[in-house]
């Protein structure tokens, strides 16, 4: 951020990341200067965290890999900034131009002190204590990082020390600064102790010991991942193959109630043809007078057959069967889909006609495949061999 430009007034707000704990400092502040056109700058002092959690176990940051400790302070910044933008949404609210500053400091009163410094902050807006330890007689400010700050920022800063949204006291421009001051804690990267040499030498080994546990640890973590990404892979192609196999065994069980019930036909055609032998075995031991008669009764039962199924046809139309075989007995028998006997020739012409449904019932076809009636031919064939014997005989008595 560069310096107010000439007759831009910009107010700093020193807030902590939580909305709830900055929230009435910074009401206090729209409050007193948003009417008057400022701009609110929200400035957050940001201290990276010097130890780090890692699998329940908190770790400085000089004993793990650097790269762990750059992920987990990127991942800390991001939140930070989260939880700012609630601050930059409350003047957006009040309708106050706004700016958000976070300034990265192991120290958050030197990081302030340094912020002034360095964006020429002229007024600045910070609290004097937790909002719980407001009191009406609280008369200056009572927090460690209020009171350093009023005595090291730059005199050319004037400074508004608010608590629970109320005014305590302003440190005006021009007042003298204390100086420096020793810090309370020593620096995070000195040692406070000066150790002796066999002391250093057990330390250094407890924290090469340390980060070898780490170092395990960490190993241990991303074989397990592993491991788990492998098991999670099997689990998903043995998912995949179980529903592969049961759609598999549908489409076999689909086909084998088709084949059930072509089965199922075939064997009530079987069973008609079986019948109409049985009639004919029994027409062929008769008497030869008797047998001629039944021999006509057959051939007209078969001729009233044959024309009924010329009148038969899925659009009433005439269907045309070989004439020849209205006045004579079968040569070719073959069962079609419907379990109805046909000459051959007749119902393969019917079929290749284009026609799918049966001559006799009009109902569609469950398939196109005739079946040789080879019993039924068998007793035509014993019967016109009786009948050729009887005729030669009556002609021998002639």
């Amino acid at each position: 951020m560069e310096a107010a430009a000439a007759g831009e007034e910009k107010v700093f707000v020193a807030l902590p990341a939580e909305f709830k704990a900055g929230q009435s400092t910074l009401s206090w502040a729209l409050g007193h200067f948003g009417s008057g056109g400022a701009t609110v700058v929200i400035a957050h002092v940001h201290a990276p965290p010097q130890m780090i959690p890692v699998m329940g176990v908190k770790f400085h940051v000089g004993k793990l890999n650097p790269e762990q400790v750059n992920m987990f302070r990127t991942i800390e910044r991001e939140k930070v900034n989260k939880q700012l933008d609630e601050y930059v949404h409350q003047c957006s609210k009040m309708k106050v131009k706004c700016e958000k500053l976070v300034f990265e400091k192991e120290d958050v009163v030197a990081g302030l002190v340094e912020l002034i410094v360095l964006h020429r902050v002229t007024n600045l807006v910070i609290s004097a204590a937790a909002d719980r330890k407001y009191s009406r007689k609280m008369d200056k400010p009572i927090s460690r990082t209020a009171t350093e700050i009023m005595q090291r920022a730059d005199p050319s800063c004037k400074i508004w020390f608010v608590c629970k949204g109320q005014l305590i006291c302003t440190r005006d421009k021009g007042v003298e600064i204390a100086p420096a001051v020793t810090p309370l804690f020593p620096a995070s990267d000195h040692r406070a102790l000066q150790l002796s040499p066999h002391q250093e030498e057990d330390e250094v080994k407890s924290e090469f010991g340390f980060y070898d546990v780490l170092k395990e640890a960490c190993i241990a973590a991303e074989d397990l991942m592993k491991r788990a990404i492998n098991e999670s892979s099997r689990r998903q192609k043995a998912d995949e193959e179980v529903v592969s196999a049961i759609q598999k065994a549908k489409e076999y069980e689909e086909l084998y109630l088709a084949e059930a019930r072509k089965h199922e036909e075939l064997e009530q055609a079987l069973a008609r043809a079986n019948q109409e032998i049985a009639q004919l075995r029994q027409a062929a031991h008769l008497p030869m007078n008797k047998q001629n008669a039944t021999t006509v009764e057959l051939q007209e039962a078969m001729a009233e057959k044959l024309i009924l199924e010329q009148r038969l046809g899925t659009e009433g139309q005439l269907i045309e069967l070989h004439k020849e075989h209205v006045q004579e007995v079968m040569r070719d028998p073959h069962v079609a889909a419907d379990g109805f006997t046909y000459e051959g020739d007749a119902i393969r012409g019917w079929l290749d006609g284009g026609r799918e449904v049966s001559p006799v019932t009009g109902q569609h076809l469950a398939h196109r495949e005739p079946i040789p009636n080879f019993s039924l031919r068998a007793v035509i064939q014993d019967y016109m061999m009786r009948r050729s014997s009887a005729d030669s005989q009556d002609a021998v008595a002639i």
